[in-house]
């Protein structure tokens, strides 16, 4: 069905990067615009979910600790 020749479209992306190079940078950076948002929304949500667990770890230590001494004055 489709006959691709996959050394003369290599050959013709690297002659039109050689005659062309703006234009050949401007197409790949829109090209990959979409992943870069990607990746940016993906780090945005991971750094939220780190901060959200250091958060919630800090507040069980510090009622850990709380429970500690309560016990501690009850003992004596």
């Amino acid at each position: 069905m489709f006959d691709w020749d996959w050394k003369q479209i290599l050959a013709d992306i690297i002659v039109f990067a050689g005659t062309h190079p703006w234009q050949f940078v401007y197409y790949v950076l829109l090209a990959l615009s979409p992943f870069f948002a990607i990746s940016a929304y993906l780090s945005w949500q991971l750094a939220r979910q780190i901060e959200a667990k250091e958060r919630e770890k800090k507040r069980k230590m510090k009622r850990d600790s709380n429970i500690a001494k309560r016990r501690r004055q009850k003992a004596d």
